[in-house]
């Protein structure tokens, strides 16, 4: 993940909400599938800036409402800010890609869809649920992609 900003993409990380080629460009910079990666952000649904708290005492953190939890003991280790994950949009769309490599390359006898679905839950039944709207949402963003951008990766069923 690196422990700074790359200030030579300033726009990039600029304190400003994620745009969908923002979000392209992040997968495509963590090596993700596009349509996972766009498919989850229409899931969380979250909003820049924003901290939803939960229910178990975490707070989920903008676009990709990234889980505190997840915060503190898998990017806080990297140097990551609270700050730029919470304003910075197209900073918080690649950490999620980040953490949504991680999931795909962890170890197991998981399908790739429990595995990317794991970026919400590992917990099976929230999982299942998750992974339900995850195939349905990439399956859509991939048609969309499809037609849209030239070439990016995305996960065809």
């Amino acid at each position: 993940m690196g422990t700074l900003i790359n200030a030579a993409q300033p726009d990039f990380y600029a304190f400003k909400p994620a745009t969908v080629e923002c979000v392209v460009q992040a997968a495509t910079k963590r090596n993700v599938p596009a349509n996972v990666l766009l498919a989850i952000a229409s899931i969380e649904d979250g909003k820049n800036g924003q901290l939803v708290r939960n229910k178990n005492g975490t707070v989920d953190i903008s676009h990709f409402q990234i889980n505190s939890a997840t915060f503190r003991s898998e990017l806080a280790p990297y140097g990551v800010s609270m700050t730029d994950l919470q304003w910075r949009g197209c900073y918080n769309a690649e950490v999620a890609a980040f953490i949504l490599g991680k999931r795909l390359n962890e170890p197991g006898k998981q399908d790739f869809w429990t595995k990317a679905a794991n970026y919400h839950s590992k917990t099976p039944q929230f999982n299942a649920v998750y992974k339900k709207k995850l195939v349905m949402l990439s399956s859509e963003w991939a048609s969309w992609l499809q037609h849209t951008y030239s070439a990016v990766n995305i996960v065809s069923y």
